[in-house]
């Protein structure tokens, strides 16, 4: 699915100037990484014996949805809101390249990772990119980064092309004290959405 939920009109835009003004840089996006508790998403798949990674992507796909400006694109001269998100992801292989993967999102967290694990055997056993399954444009870039605790990121993004897609991602966990921690990374077109929605974003994801 990805369909417009409404055409957001720019002229009486309360965000009219922030939108012309961030557009016309070089490069507008902008980027923070956060420590998130993930104590109880870790334990609880551990309990139901499903994957953290995916169950982590289901969580942030659900949370950012929940957020309409993290539905908003730039197609062309207009901005336009979707009505869902659809997570595409990198899957890793054996020998260390990578596929992209669009991901069915669901509701249900069991029923999501059930296909996403379907989805990701499949593409392991392939080489290349798979570009023509992906790009959507109601996409959220999502990368696992598992081998680094990270404090920063810096996401690659094509501006020729009027990339406004936001890119989400994560690090390897780790211990304080009793919790479990895990760098997020959250990149973002600022003229689309500013720090107030990312930790908007943040407050929802419930990990």
């Amino acid at each position: 699915m990805n369909q417009i939920e409404k055409i957001i009109d720019i002229a009486t835009w309360n965000r009219r100037e922030h939108y012309e003004h961030f557009s016309a840089f070089d490069d507008p996006f902008f980027g923070v990484t956060v420590q998130v508790d993930c104590t109880r998403a870790y334990q609880g798949a551990k309990a139901k014996g499903i994957s953290f990674s995916l169950l982590v992507l289901h969580r942030i796909t659900t949370a950012a949805a929940a957020v309409e400006e993290f539905r908003y694109r730039i197609e062309g001269d207009k901005v336009v809101c979707y009505d869902s998100l659809l997570p595409e992801a990198t899957v890793g292989r054996a020998d260390h390249t990578f596929s992209f993967a669009a991901f069915e999102y669901d509701p249900d967290e069991l029923v999501f990772i059930r296909r996403a694990k379907a989805e990701m055997k499949r593409l392991q056993a392939t080489t290349g990119l798979n570009k023509g399954g992906t790009f959507h444009p109601n996409a959220i870039h999502y990368s696992a980064v598992p081998w680094l605790s990270f404090t920063d990121m810096k996401h690659p993004t094509n501006m020729r092309s009027g990339d406004s897609v936001p890119k989400i991602s994560t690090g390897k966990y780790f211990r304080d004290g009793e919790r479990l921690m895990m760098p997020v990374s959250v990149t973002c077109h600022h003229g689309l959405m500013d720090g107030y929605h990312v930790a908007q974003f943040i407050e929802k994801l419930h990990l």
